[in-house]
């Protein structure tokens, strides 16, 4: 009678591990998906060379090459000269 007991508080126990254990391992399923679909392909995610990294006006982290990228864009649509891009451009390199 004892055996029975201690295997069904032993299931009992496991199925409330598994219940309450849903949620989180889920919602972090989840919060991988997104991250996953917000970092660009092109960029080497493996990266773990702090140069590859600077942080922009809001204090986030972003990629240089995304940087330059951006500088590009506003230089190709006459916002920035070729120096202004230039001098931007050594200023994230350095």
């Amino acid at each position: 009678m004892l055996y029975y007991l201690v295997i069904g508080l032993c299931l009992a126990l496991l199925v409330a591990v598994i219940y309450f254990s849903i949620k989180p391992i889920s919602m972090g399923i989840e919060a991988r998906r997104n991250l996953k679909d917000t970092i660009p392909e092109d960029i080497d995610e493996l990266s773990n060379n702090p140069r590859d990294k600077v942080k922009n006006e809001n204090g986030d982290k972003t990629y240089i090459s995304e940087e330059i990228a951006r500088l590009n864009k506003l230089k190709n649509d006459g916002i920035l000269t070729d120096e202004e891009f230039e001098k931007a451009k050594q200023k994230l390199l350095s």
